[in-house]
């Protein structure tokens, strides 16, 4: 994440990192807390410092994607959950995912 260049392939890497970790079955509510809780448990204020803006910015948008603070088209899709439309965004955002 220090080294984001919103010009590089930053944005591509990482995609491809969430999209591997779906295709390796882990479920949202493994992927939240490894990208959101773990990881920024783990993070040194030197750290923060040291992350451009450009990748929080993007780390937001994964976040909202998993969470479902977004439209129903940027969910990140996971295999095992719902695949209607209406049930998936009821167990998205009524965070039943979290049980």
């Amino acid at each position: 994440m220090r080294l984001w260049d919103i010009n590089d392939n930053s944005q591509r890497l990482m995609n491809l990192f969430f999209e591997q970790l779906v295709r390796s079955k882990w479920d949202r509510h493994r992927i939240y807390n490894f990208a959101f809780v773990y990881i920024k448990d783990n993070l040194s204020d030197s750290d923060y410092d040291d992350i451009p803006e450009a990748a929080f910015d993007y780390l937001a948008d994964i976040e909202s994607s998993i969470i479902g603070y977004c439209s129903y088209d940027s969910f990140l899709k996971i295999p095992d959950e719902p695949h209607n439309k209406n049930e998936l965004i009821a167990y998205v955002r009524g965070q039943k995912w979290k049980n």
